[in-house]
């Protein structure tokens, strides 16, 4: 399953951008860093709608992709996926891909502490523009809190450098469901979407909610803009499944 696995991935580093952050409920539930665990493969579906104009509904947009993740190690894992640029209703489509490898440095420091560090990929099919991200999730998980604080950097081909960030605070009630309050500034906050913010303010503020139900787990994201193009809200939905897992 690990050939099957890293096939694909390496088949997708040929074909022809799709964003990332770490609000992730079910690595939250198990209180642990942005790799998933060792063996174990998750196959995802995310769908996102925005806004623009809070005054004009009528331009509403959508995007959408599958993602699949897989555990290599204790300390590496890896997503693959493929997705569908912010569109009108009427041209839904899957247009682009993207790739991410996340190494644990430090994974439940003190019962605590979590830092990861991962490089991402990100390209349209037509390569009019490829993207790479890299970045460093800072996660705390102390008693029934959860606490990111995420920089990120982005460079590539018709991406210009910058240094960007999100984060937030997540409640944890009782081993199955979540809250929080989220915050980015130019950073993407939605898990499953390589590099691609889900609204175009030059910061945001998102509610988070989370939860699972046997072996899917739900996650659902309000997001509203702020800045000098903050007009704009955003709603995203992601269920994740989990796969039978893989020993070595």
């Amino acid at each position: 399953m690990k050939r099957l696995f890293s096939g694909l991935v390496l088949g997708s580093l040929f074909l022809p951008a799709i964003a990332s952050a770490c609000f992730d409920t079910y690595l939250f539930l198990q209180k642990s860093s942005m790799v998933y665990p060792e063996g174990q493969m998750v196959a995802e579906i995310s769908g996102e709608y925005v806004i623009p104009q809070m005054r004009n509904s009528i331009e509403d947009i959508f995007s959408g992709g599958t993602n699949l993740y897989y555990g290599f190690s204790k300390r590496f894992s890896m997503q693959v996926g493929v997705s569908s640029s912010e569109k009108t209703r009427s041209d839904f489509g899957i247009d682009g891909y993207g790739i991410r490898g996340v190494f644990g440095v430090f994974q439940g420091h003190r019962d605590v502490y979590n830092l990861d560090v991962i490089l991402e990929h990100a390209a349209p099919f037509d390569f009019g523009e490829t993207s790479f991200e890299l970045s460093a999730p800072n996660i705390f998980h102390i008693n029934n809190y959860s606490i990111v604080i995420h920089p990120v950097t982005s460079f590539g081909n018709n991406v210009s450098f910058n240094v960007r960030g999100h984060g937030g605070v997540f409640y944890h009630f009782g081993s199955s469901s979540i809250i929080g309050i989220g915050s980015e500034y130019s950073s993407a906050q939605s898990g499953s979407q390589f590099g691609r913010r889900l609204v175009k303010g030059e910061g945001a503020t998102s509610l988070f909610f989370g939860s699972q139900m046997g072996s899917a787990f739900l996650q659902n994201e309000f997001i509203k803009g702020w800045g000098a193009e903050g007009n704009d809200f955003g709603f995203a939905a992601t269920v994740k499944f989990l796969l039978p897992s893989f020993s070595r």
